[in-house]
């Protein structure tokens, strides 16, 4: 049977004496001592292995992205467009399959007036991913959807959507990098 941690029964004592030896790492390697555990049968003294980053300095950036909205559905009076960029980034190193894993989100929004409307949306990011090379393997995309919200109807109802990919490529860009893009929407 699982708890609502997803946990089966009996795991969480030997989960939370790894969590506290976890913790307590950095503390005891200052001073000397090195943390692990006893082998009650065989009395063997058994190390935890120290973890640490491939990468200290973050790869930082920043996604632009401009929609061109073209009016063709007929909104009530009141009807906001919210613009919504999702970016992904992920590391994964091939030998030892250690990954990391980000994602950044952002919305905009614009009043609709007329039949055109433009929105833009920024998604700064800053991510510790380990550095490229031929065992590592990166990806980075970002995904958009645009809506136009009624802000009369009770919560802000959605009426009208569209979504799909922004871009999406096997290289997160070098740290400092603003990327643009242009996105034409139909609503």
């Amino acid at each position: 049977m699982t708890n609502m941690f997803g946990m089966r029964r009996g795991f969480a004592a030997p989960l939370g004496l790894a969590l506290v030896l976890g913790a307590a790492t950095a503390d005891a390697s200052s001073d000397g001592h090195v943390l692990g555990y006893q082998d009650t049968k065989t009395g063997t003294f058994h190390a935890l292995a120290t973890v640490v980053p491939d990468a200290a300095t973050p790869t930082t950036g920043t996604v632009e992205v401009t929609f061109n909205i073209k009016l063709v559905t007929t909104f009530p009076k009141g009807t906001v467009l919210e613009c919504n960029v999702s970016l992904t980034g992920t590391s994964v190193i091939e030998t030892t399959a250690a990954s990391t894993f980000y994602i950044e989100e952002a919305t905009g929004s614009v009043a609709i007036s007329g039949t055109t409307a433009i929105c833009k949306t920024t998604v700064p990011y800053s991510w510790l991913v380990t550095p490229a090379s031929t065992t590592v393997v990166d990806s980075f995309s970002a995904s958009y959807s645009v809506s136009a919200v009624s802000t009369t109807a009770a919560l802000g109802t959605s009426l009208r959507s569209s979504s799909s990919s922004v871009f999406s490529t096997t290289k997160i860009p070098a740290s400092g990098t603003t990327s643009s893009y242009t996105v034409n929407v139909t609503l």
